[in-house]
This record gives C-alpha cells, structure tokens and sequence, in this order.
C-alpha cells in the first residue's frame, strides 16, 4: 500500500516510501521511479500519493531545491508543499536533511497546511494509520539506526497486512543521505517458480 514514512534518531533519520506490488516490478526496475529519492548530498524526499502526482512532487521539489540552492528541510518542505498545492494535489511528503549544527531534521508535508516538523516520527499515505501505534510503542530516544529500521521493518509488516507493498529505506547523517535497504515484494509468478524449485529439488533427494 502507498505509503511513507520516517524515524528521527539522536544523529541521523530514516525515511522510507512504499507502493502498491502491482506496481512493484515497474517502479522498483528503474531508480528514477523510486519514492524515496535524494535531493542533495545530505537531503532525502520521500513521498506517497497517486503516482503521477508523486513524479511530480518530486521532480519539482527537485527543480527548486537545485535552482534555489537548498540544502535544509525547511527549505525543502516549503518548496514541496509549493509544488503540492501547484501540481500535486493527492501526494504527501516527509523530507529529511542533516546539518553539522542543527543535526537531523524532518518535515511532513501535504494537503494545505504548512509543513509540519517531525521531532520523533511521522508517518502519511493508506499505512499511516498502522505505523503511528507502533512508532509510539517502540521509538525510544538515542536510537541507533539499525534500531530504527526495525522500527520501519515493523511498519513495513503493519502495511502489508492490508496490501503488498515494496519499500525503498534510506538514511541521512553526518555522512550524507544514502540508501539503507529495499523490501521487496516478489511478483506472484518468481515466488511460485521458487516454490515450484523447492519442491523439486526435495523430491530429487528421496
């Protein structure tokens, strides 16, 4: 299911964004489509919404954030939230940055209110109602990252209980904003070939 959301940490944040499996194959085949993407050496964008909007929710926060030379989350939620009121009307966000005095930084964006700043976690799109109970029963403060991509990792298991959903995760800190981890979903079709492999090679072995 369409869905996005982050973790702030004491020195870093997690962003993850997920969609639909069917269409998994087309959108995790080409990095272009991701729905986490970076938007500058230490700033990440992660959005959910219908899929064209978010293409160009993100491709205009990219555009401003490059012309208008961003490099904070503030900056670049304010320039989203733009681009969601422009063009992108169904499509939410939560952009993340780090800074070597402020630390990390996290702002949700959608709809028309102005952006909002995440100080622990937030979550939007069709999953937000699942993974909000289980960031307040597990965020913790001074978190490691691994801790909290587990965190995401149990969003993750939260969200495909109403659909299968393949997830990109990327992390922002003091060494800038890289990817962490995909969770994919396998098309229906690779999953019954395994099984179908497995089955063989037991019956191979009688």
């Amino acid at each position: 299911m369409d869905s996005v959301f982050g973790v702030v940490g004491g020195g870093f944040a997690v962003v993850a964004a997920g969609t639909s499996a069917q269409r998994s194959s087309y959108v995790f085949s080409n990095p272009d489509h991701d729905r986490v993407t970076r938007l500058g050496s230490h700033l990440l964008l992660g959005v959910s919404g219908v899929h064209g909007d978010c293409l160009r929710l993100r491709e205009e926060t990219r555009a401003s954030v490059s012309t208008d030379k961003i490099s904070s989350a503030a900056g670049a939620a304010d320039a989203a939230r733009g681009a969601v009121l422009a063009c992108a009307q169904s499509a939410n966000a939560m952009i993340a940055s780090y800074d070597m005095s402020e630390g990390p930084t996290m702002y949700a964006v959608g709809g028309t209110a102005p952006p909002h700043r995440v100080d622990k976690y937030g979550a939007a799109g069709c999953g937000a109602g699942l993974c909000t109970p289980v960031m307040d029963e597990h965020y913790r403060p001074g978190m490691t990252v691994k801790e909290a991509v587990a965190i995401v990792d149990r969003c993750i298991k939260q969200v495909r209980r109403i659909g299968l959903a393949s997830f990109v995760i990327m992390v922002v800190d003091k060494d800038g904003a890289r990817e962490y981890a995909r969770r994919i979903v396998k098309p229906k079709a690779d999953m019954e070939k395994k099984l179908s492999e497995r089955t063989c090679s037991v019956n191979s072995k009688q």
